[in-house]
């Protein structure tokens, strides 16, 4: 009888042992479960973040300001258009959708609390301007009735990221003149190889 007492006894014991056994290894996948859901929800979240901040910065167009270009004529002979094409060039720029753009009458506040008195000194400060406007690129230059030189500044740095000099088409056929294109299908030609240098 003591024999089976022993053996019994040797059984509860190896049943003991297995039973503390799987709860060993159900308490350690349990720990294992928690800690891979922990790691896939860190993984989660990162991926949001990251996905919540490219969003936000394709979304986040940069701030431009297009300095009034400098007639470069005799005598201001072609001064009306030079500023016409400023403007329009200004209203081109907005429906591009590529930047937001600096309202003409904030710039001309800040040229005028700085004392600027000709267009030549504008142009030249254009840089300065630029960062009392708290922008990131600065669009500057001079012209006359037929053609026009366009520079693109980075404000920051002051470096100029693109420069075109682009001349006012004349539509001609059988080698006789029909019309000069028009001051927004010239300010439509100026932003495009403007945007081309910029690639």
């Amino acid at each position: 009888m003591l024999q089976i007492s022993n053996q019994q006894q040797q059984h509860t014991n190896n049943f003991g042992a297995m039973e503390f056994g799987d709860h060993s290894k159900n308490e350690a996948s349990l720990k294992s479960l928690t800690s891979r859901g922990k790691y896939n929800l860190i993984v989660l979240l990162c991926c949001f973040l990251f996905s919540t901040v490219s969003a936000f910065s394709q979304n986040e167009k940069m701030r431009v300001a297009l300095i009034e270009l400098r007639d470069i004529s005799h005598n201001g002979y072609s001064a009306d258009v030079v500023r016409l094409l400023t403007s329009t060039l200004t209203t081109e720029l907005v429906n591009t959708n590529k930047y937001r753009v600096v309202e003409r009458s904030r710039i001309n506040q800040i040229i005028k609390e700085q004392g600027f008195q000709s267009s030549q000194e504008v142009s030249s400060q254009a840089v300065k301007i630029g960062k009392l406007l708290g922008i990131n690129k600065i669009i500057t230059g001079e012209g006359d009735k037929s053609s026009a030189n366009i520079r693109f500044i980075d404000v920051e740095t002051g470096d100029i990221e693109a420069a075109v000099t682009v001349r006012r088409g004349l539509y001609k056929k059988n080698g006789k003149l029909i019309r000069e294109m028009s001051v927004e299908e010239w300010a439509k030609k100026i932003l495009e190889e403007l945007f081309k240098a910029l690639e």
